[in-house]
């Protein structure tokens, strides 16, 4: 039986802060194994730069299993990444993961107007996060106490 977490938090982690983040992180997780031994755990995280990435990263360290749901297809979705590095670690994650989830476009939503920026685009990230809050027992949020936008 599982004991599925789902991940939400900023792409733009303050570098200087991510070496806490994963301890904290790692003590979440060690802590859910502790308390439930007889559950295994699984993430499930849209894996965006950022709190996603950094999660499934300290999951696989782990040895904790990754679903990735993504928003969009691939092709479209790597369009968000803003760095190389980034991006090499989303698709190196993604080989590791479980299994992949392609959301399709929400419903009345012409696939080609999620291709760019956009309210439809937007609502593909609004789906992926209703998707994983519904899928999880346990959501781990990192936010950074500033507000979004």
């Amino acid at each position: 039986m599982n004991l599925s977490i789902g991940i939400t938090g900023h792409r733009d982690l303050v570098p200087a802060e991510e070496p806490a983040l994963r301890e904290q992180v790692r003590a979440f997780f060690q802590q859910l194994k502790d308390d439930f031994p007889q559950l295994q755990l699984q993430l499930l995280t849209p894996m965006a730069a950022g709190a996603d990435s950094l999660v499934a990263a300290v999951a696989r360290e782990m040895g904790i299993p990754f679903v990735v749901v993504l928003p969009m297809f691939q092709k479209m979705y790597e369009k968000d990444f803003d760095s190389e590095d980034s991006l090499a670690l989303f698709r190196k994650l993604l080989g590791e993961a479980v299994s992949v989830i392609v959301l399709p476009p929400h419903e009345g939503i012409d696939p080609t107007y999620i291709e760019s920026h956009g309210a439809a685009r937007d609502q593909q990230y609004v789906q992926a996060g209703v998707f994983i809050s519904n899928h999880c027992q346990v959501l781990l949020a990192l936010w950074d106490g500033r507000k979004a936008e």
